[in-house]
């Protein structure tokens, strides 16, 4: 399965979104977590003016859903919203 984020457009959405992706104590975390729950790969690019964050799963829809993904960072809401945009992966 793929899903896709993108950044929604307020003010510093992509620094706030970068820095996460970039600097993010709780992104590693995130990256961990994410390989031992199903994830395959994940990419992301600054596309336009938004940063589009693509990952691969190895579950469905409704398993992705039961993982309960809070999308936050530093107890904050990332300013991400879903998309079907996907990001294609380099191999």
């Amino acid at each position: 399965m793929m899903i896709s984020w993108k950044t929604d457009g307020s003010a510093g959405a992509v620094d706030t979104v970068r820095n996460w992706l970039e600097e993010g104590s709780n992104h590693s975390d995130y990256i961990t977590w994410a390989e031992s729950n199903g994830r395959l790969n994940y990419s992301w690019e600054l596309v336009g003016d938004d940063i589009v964050i693509t990952e691969e799963w190895n579950i469905d829809r409704a398993a992705y859903d039961a993982l309960a993904i809070d999308h936050k960072a530093n107890g904050e809401n990332l300013p991400v919203t879903e998309t079907n945009d996907h990001l294609t992966f380099n191999e």
